[in-house]
């Protein structure tokens, strides 16, 4: 009797937190290595599935959300003022399978990977945002990790692609406090397969790491404008022209220089990436 007591116990929150549930995640990063005192703040979301889970900025999602219910209604999307997140990366994860979406530039690629993370437990113990949680280190991304874990909801899930501890993570830096993730709230969401919504004509290219690392490393030494990028994503869409304010014709190509030097400066502004290996240089 006992111990059917205390498996009943067990099992009562993993009944609980079997339902599609969302987490909320404060992350401050430094953008730009040179610049240690930079540091922005961005709501996140973790949405866990029956069968996955999900990661991305908090308004992303939402604008994502607005996108796709004017597409489906026939509506202008002139009215959605809600910014894109400066948090880029999509992630979805399976028992086996991650996959992250990462940019370069506009053009978004998604990279798969196996769900192999190499924890070192340790048995050192605090609270944070409420929650007793434990200690784990890993080397990820060129970065030692520190994450500190609670066994008090037990989902072995977190934030971007980390997954595998035994409970969910409340907590997690790298060893140079440039990216931090913190759990600040938690709730039911109604049962659903996806979250995360691919824009028209922003179609990720599946790619390795290892072919993405170099793609990225030749729009470095040669960033791209914006415009330029999606008319090589969607062949013959545009038609190299374009109208000002005013309703004056312009060239599509007199506005890549201006938009090139936008390119470059976004990479200096930006260069702190929290996968390093995936954007180290060659």
């Amino acid at each position: 009797m006992h111990l059917k007591i205390t498996l009943l116990i067990l099992l009562i929150p993993f009944s609980i937190f079997a339902q599609s549930h969302r987490f909320l995640y404060s992350y401050q990063f430094v953008p730009n290595s040179a610049k240690g005192d930079s540091v922005i703040t961005e709501l996140t979301r973790l949405d866990v599935f029956a069968d996955h889970s999900e990661f991305l900025s908090d308004v992303t999602a939402k604008k994502d959300s607005a996108i796709a219910f004017a597409i489906n209604n026939n509506q202008s999307q002139a009215n959605i003022k809600l910014p894109d997140g400066i948090y880029q990366n999509k992630t979805s994860k399976t028992k086996e399978l991650t996959s992250t979406i990462e940019y370069i530039g506009i053009q978004p690629f998604k990279i798969e990977m196996n769900n192999s993370f190499k924890w070192q437990l340790s048995k050192e113990t605090k609270t944070i945002e409420g929650y007793l949680c434990q200690k784990a280190n890993l080397h990820y991304g060129g970065r030692i990790w520190e994450a500190w874990f609670t066994r008090e909801i037990p989902v072995q899930q977190g934030p971007y692609v980390f997954s595998g501890l035994p409970g969910i993570i409340v907590q997690i830096n790298d060893t140079k406090n440039h990216h931090t993730f913190t759990l600040k709230a938690n709730y039911k969401i109604p049962a659903g397969s996806t979250g995360i919504y691919i824009r028209p004509y922003f179609v990720p290219v599946k790619i390795d790491a290892k072919s993405f690392n170099k793609k990225w490393n030749d729009y470095r030494k040669q960033p791209l404008g914006g415009t330029e990028q999606f008319m090589q994503m969607n062949p013959g869409l545009l038609s190299g022209e374009s109208y000002d304010e005013n309703g004056n014709k312009s060239l599509i190509i007199e506005r890549t220089k201006e938009e090139r030097a936008y390119a470059k400066k976004q990479l200096e502004n930006y260069n702190n990436h929290i996968n390093i290996e995936l954007y180290k240089k060659l």
